[in-house]
């Protein structure tokens, strides 16, 4: 009977200890997004796309053209801050309502989508609520 109780005994030690054993791995570390490392602002990099995108001859130049918008200007461009996120991100695949329109709905030289790159610093200027500077 005592040759029993130590194999028994030694499953429910090793039982116990197992049992206390916990798996849980640390949750990998995430990298910062691109707002957390560069700071955006109009002057320096969302004006440069709005030229090339938006405040061209023919659209939103200030000069009647087809966009009512004048966006050669951050005050300009301020008028349609609570609309510019869904404009120009959330529809941005759709032809006609995303902008920049695509050139098939409005015929024009320039590109219809924005670069993967453009839209990232577009979000972090959002994000960062527009700054100017």
């Amino acid at each position: 009977m005592k040759n029993n109780l130590i194999p028994g005994s030694l499953m429910l030690v090793l039982f116990l200890f197992w049992g206390a054993c916990d798996y849980n791995k640390l949750p990998e570390p995430e990298l910062p997004g691109l707002c957390d490392t560069v700071e955006v602002s109009y002057d320096n990099q969302i004006k440069v796309i709005i030229d090339n995108s938006c405040a061209y001859s023919g659209c939103h130049d200030g000069a009647g053209g087809i966009g009512p918008f004048d966006f050669t200007d951050y005050a300009g461009l301020s008028n349609v801050f609570p609309s510019i996120r869904f404009r120009v991100v959330e529809l941005k695949d759709n032809p006609s309502q995303g902008m920049p329109p695509n050139s098939s709905v409005y015929p024009q030289s320039q590109k219809d989508d924005l670069t993967q790159e453009e839209l990232e610093l577009f979000e972090c200027w959002i994000e960062a609520n527009f700054p100017e500077e």
